[in-house]
């Protein structure tokens, strides 16, 4: 009575054979070609970066339109980002990662900033938490939210990052994915 059972279970996983990386940024998978991740097309163009990755301005994070940009190795897609925001403005970044804290915490539970250092029992207002990692990333380069609680099949985290353009310091936010 076993054999015909793993028999049925081996023959679904061969007919459905993106069971094994379903976690990504759907409708994007984990283990996608190239090619398959700019097979839809109702969220291209998609452009190419000089290594071959891809990004498009057209894909959709929670339900809004967003920069979202797929990270290869050996054609097989192994991290995605969604981008909330970039800009020349500081203020504009501190209200963009407030919103990367809120979506991570909303979405994941308790997040941290691993960036962050309080002293024993203090709370930090996400204000205050904001304000630090933009200036963290400012002089650093770039400063993390982590969801203390990940998903089962994928790590999750967010970034604010900086780098100098010319004269102007740029900031981008970010929530990030890649299997596990």
């Amino acid at each position: 009575m076993k054999a015909p059972r793993r028999i049925l279970y081996l023959a679904f996983l061969l007919l459905v054979p993106e069971f094994g990386f379903a976690a990504g940024l759907p409708p994007w998978q984990f283990g996608m070609t190239k090619e398959q991740v700019a097979s839809f097309k109702q969220f291209g163009p998609y452009k190419s970066f000089s290594n071959g990755d891809l990004e498009t301005f057209n894909g959709v994070y929670l339900g809004q339109k967003r920069n979202v940009q797929f990270y290869f190795q050996n054609n097989r897609l192994v991290k995605i980002m969604a981008g909330l925001g970039e800009s020349s403005d500081r203020d504009k970044a501190i209200a963009t990662f407030k919103t990367a804290y809120r979506l991570l915490e909303k979405n994941y539970g308790k997040v941290v900033i691993p960036e962050e250092h309080r002293a024993a029992g203090s709370k930090p207002s996400l204000d205050g938490s904001a304000i630090a990692a933009v200036m963290n990333a400012s002089l650093f380069g770039y400063t993390h939210i982590n969801p203390v609680n990940q998903p089962r099949d994928m790590h999750v985290w967010g970034s604010v990052a900086s780098t100098m353009i010319g004269n102007k310091r740029w900031y981008y936010v970010w929530i990030m994915f890649s299997p596990r």
